[in-house]
């Protein structure tokens, strides 16, 4: 009877498993339905990790740093990677409105974790990728 009840809840427990995986996989299908081709190639947003990398190892932060910093960029990267899904139904306007409302609380957020000088580095480096994507998405600067 012990090893039936141990066999019922492993059943049970796979079934629940592969449930969820199906929910996961079908939600990643809408998600990426849903998604605009972005605006960089393969090549170029490599090309652009690799540049920016670069500059964010010359400010010569910590480990615990450059880990809450990474953390930092790569969500508010993946935020505006999102902005331009057709679900949010954005005007260009818009579009461009939350990119620079994203860049600025990522900016605030970084502030509070570098120096004066490791800042104003960062300031300078994604100054460049937000001048990369005015000129993609054709943005007039304000």
């Amino acid at each position: 009877m012990k090893k039936i009840r141990v066999l019922l809840v492993f059943v049970f427990m796979c079934m629940i498993s592969s449930y969820g995986q199906n929910t996961m996989s079908q939600q990643q299908i809408r998600r990426q339905a849903a998604k605009v081709d972005t605006v960089y190639t393969v090549k170029e947003r490599s090309n652009m990790a690799g540049w920016f990398n670069e500059r964010v190892n010359e400010m010569k932060l910590t480990d615990d740093v450059r880990e809450e910093y990474d953390a930092i960029i790569f969500s508010r990267i993946y935020d505006m990677t999102r902005i331009n899904d057709k679900d949010k139904n954005y005007t260009d306007a818009e579009m461009q409105d939350k990119f620079d409302e994203i860049v600025d609380r990522m900016n605030m957020e970084v502030k509070r974790i570098l120096t004066t000088e490791q800042y104003i580095n960062h300031l300078e480096n994604f100054a460049e990728i937000e001048r990369s994507v005015y000129k993609k998405f054709n943005w007039d600067e304000k």
